[in-house]
């Protein structure tokens, strides 16, 4: 789905930009364009990145139960 019409960022770009280390909608916009024309896609972008980063956060307890479970082997 596009985000930004202004740039034609779909989501899919945005997710992966955050992924790489955006984590503003500055970030963001300086890494794929989003957000820098009109701006009415910046709330949605910062929702995206919201969700970003929470579902790597939630990742992250798995890999150290995984190395806690192989380092008590």
């Amino acid at each position: 789905m596009i985000v930004c019409h202004c740039r034609r960022v779909s989501h899919h770009r945005i997710l992966e930009v955050v992924r790489e280390g955006a984590h503003t909608v500055q970030d963001v916009s300086a890494a794929c364009g989003a957000g820098s024309g009109c701006g009415g896609c910046l709330p949605h972008v910062s929702e995206l990145i919201a969700e970003a980063e929470l579902a790597q956060e939630d990742d992250v307890p798995a890999l150290h139960s995984e190395r806690a479970a192989v380092a008590t082997i």
